[in-house]
């Protein structure tokens, strides 16, 4: 949850860029013209993220004298990059693309972040700055800075101070303004996208709307994706929305469920195979997920009702630290098969939660006998309903 807030908040700085830059298109490349007031010398850097494993790498570099610096290369399409300052590790984001760009920054009213607690690092994300030369820009300020767009982001803010409200009345509330919100971003998004589809900053806006939307019918992202033409469908934006979309595929009702092996809460590896003959609901829970915990008793009365007709639970728990996992299922007593899911890439998601495509906590996936997915769930209902039609 932390990564997502932390990628959430070094999205949505605000890009300034001025109109008329047609002109500055450029064949031959980038040509990123900036200075940066509060930092004299040092080093910066053109850094490029793979949004699919979220790692990043230095493209280009330039030294800094007297806080001036120029960086000069080509890029495929327009995508969003990173300028990292050595001296202090002052970082932004912004679209680059083949034209001449100016940035003016200045490190005053800077966000500092410490976040060497969770195995990262420290610095301070830029939050004052001008850029100037790219279409892309335009577009997505245009979209940053809608007062629509604005006043959402300040009713959000408005709740955020509300902390010692009555917390359903505040959870109602928010559900509210959400709702409204997420409305209005997907109108907006396609009333953009079907003047300019060939837009990256259409696809984009798109793919960070569907980072907290992943849930959303697969019929309906297909639609969307369908939209898109040249460099839009030419961009990594587009190609990670298209293999998401295929992993969600992967896991439909009626296909065979990926088998996995974790460990058990004594170190021992359990496989899903294990438990065919059964039918078997894999429970992707979490200590820190409240709604999880809420679930557990009305599971205890499900597990009771059928087990001895040949029904399982296995939970998946999604703690990176196990004594948290510990600690829950010490609380919880939960009397069915418990393993904890795996971290093998940092700042990655878990593993089997990965695999299940999980689009939030708890999740529910049931399989029939033979290991065939039944329901792909985050509703109790829909499991319930499943159970008592297959037990009848």
């Amino acid at each position: 949850m932390m990564m997502n807030k932390l990628k959430n908040s070094l999205m949505a700085v605000t890009l300034v860029a001025v109109a008329g830059c047609a002109q500055n298109k450029s064949s031959d490349g980038y040509a990123i013209s900036g200075k940066i007031k509060g930092v004299d010398s040092g080093m910066v850097r053109l850094m490029h993220y793979n949004e699919a494993d979220r790692t990043s790498k230095a493209v280009d570099s330039a030294l800094l004298k007297d806080g001036v610096f120029e960086l000069k290369g080509k890029i495929d399409n327009p995508e969003v990059m990173g300028l990292q300052f050595s001296s202090g590790n002052w970082g932004m984001r912004l679209f680059v693309e083949n034209s001449k760009i100016t940035v003016d920054i200045d490190t005053t009213g800077a966000e500092h972040y410490d976040y060497t607690a969770y195995g990262m690092g420290k610095g301070a994300s830029l939050k004052t700055f001008k850029i100037s030369g790219s279409k892309v820009n335009d577009e997505y300020e245009q979209y940053e800075n809608n007062p629509e767009q604005l006043k959402f982001k300040a009713a959000y803010a408005a709740l955020d101070k509300m902390k010692g409200a009555d917390h359903e009345a505040l959870r109602a509330k928010s559900d509210s303004i959400s709702k409204l919100y997420k409305a209005w971003q997907l109108k907006y998004i396609n009333d953009f996208v079907a003047k300019d589809p060939a837009s990256v900053a259409g696809v984009y806006m798109f793919s960070n709307y569907y980072m907290f939307e992943s849930s959303m019918p697969i019929s309906k992202v297909e639609a969307m994706l369908a939209k898109f033409q040249s460099g839009a469908k030419g961009s990594a934006y587009y190609d990670n929305l298209s293999e998401n979309i295929e992993m969600r595929k992967r896991v439909l009702p009626g296909k065979s469920a990926p088998d996995f092996t974790l460990l058990t809460r004594d170190s021992t590896s359990f496989s899903l195979s294990s438990t065919k003959g059964k039918y078997v609901m894999v429970d992707f829970w979490a200590s820190w997920c409240k709604p999880c915990r809420e679930a557990i008793p009305h599971w205890k009365e499900v597990y009771q009702k059928y087990k001895d007709k040949g029904f399982e639970i296995v939970s998946v728990s999604n703690d990176s630290k196990w004594k948290d996992w510990f600690k829950a299922m010490d609380q919880e007593q939960m009397p069915w098969i418990q393993v904890c899911d795996e971290f093998p890439l940092k700042n990655m998601p878990a593993k089997v939660s990965t695999l299940y495509q999980t689009p939030s906590l708890p999740c529910y996936v049931l399989l029939d006998k033979e290991g065939k997915i039944l329901v792909h769930t985050i509703e109790e209902k829909d499991i319930d309903r499943k159970l008592a039609e297959v037990f009848r």
